[in-house]
């Protein structure tokens, strides 16, 4: 239904553009996903990877063998929109093969608005998009430290990134959507206390989360 709503704001009253749009956004998406999935196996995983199409978009969830390393999370968060600009690669290849006409054209300019686009969009850095889990990742401090910092971070750059498409664009979507993940960050970081040294004489004990 999402994925609908966003075919019919870009073609409003042209059902068969609304439907291609949803069907290529959907193997866009899960094009996505299996970039995430196929990286969690090489990591070495205790099940397969499991991919559901929820929310917005998709979720792949797995379980790694050990707790990952900040090399491993970077590199599964980002082979997601990696296996979304290939897609993307191979739909420009293909475009000068195919006969040029309005409706194809509307489809190859979705293909890449879904490949493209969408990767782009991705890689900001804002939790909870990849690009923010990979900043999240290569803030320094620990486990708890970085997700504090990390979700300043995304709550500034969703503000911003927001009123850019509101004055820039003249878009109303994304700006709902980026001003959803500025709040929920600003939660976070709000609900989260700052790390503070712990008396010698204390033995702390381990309460990290595991990623």
């Amino acid at each position: 239904m999402v994925v609908a709503l966003l075919g019919y704001i870009s073609f409003p009253e042209e059902i068969d553009r609304v439907v291609a749009f949803v069907v290529i956004a959907l193997v866009a998406i899960v094009v996505h996903e299996l970039g995430h999935a196929f990286a969690a196996r090489s990591q070495g995983t205790t099940s397969t990877p499991t991919i559901s199409l929820e929310g917005m978009a998709g979720l792949t969830r797995y379980r790694l063998e050990q707790p990952p390393s900040r090399v491993q999370s970077v590199l599964i968060s980002f082979a997601g929109p990696f296996a979304g600009i290939i897609l993307g690669a191979l739909i420009l290849v293909s475009s000068g093969f195919v006969e040029r006409t309005p409706l194809n054209d509307d489809l190859i300019l979705i293909g890449l608005f879904t490949t493209f686009g969408w990767s782009a969009f991705n890689l900001l850095p804002i939790v909870p998009l990849d690009g923010g889990h990979i900043m999240t990742d290569l803030l320094p401090g620990s486990v708890p430290v970085r997700r504090r910092r990390g979700a300043i971070v995304s709550a500034v750059v969703a503000v911003g990134a927001g009123v850019w498409m509101w004055f820039a664009l003249g878009s109303l979507f994304g700006p709902v959507i980026l001003g959803m993940m500025a709040f929920q960050n600003f939660k976070v970081f709000s609900n989260s206390k700052p790390a503070t040294a712990v008396p010698p004489q204390v033995s702390p004990r381990d309460d990290s989360p595991l990623r």
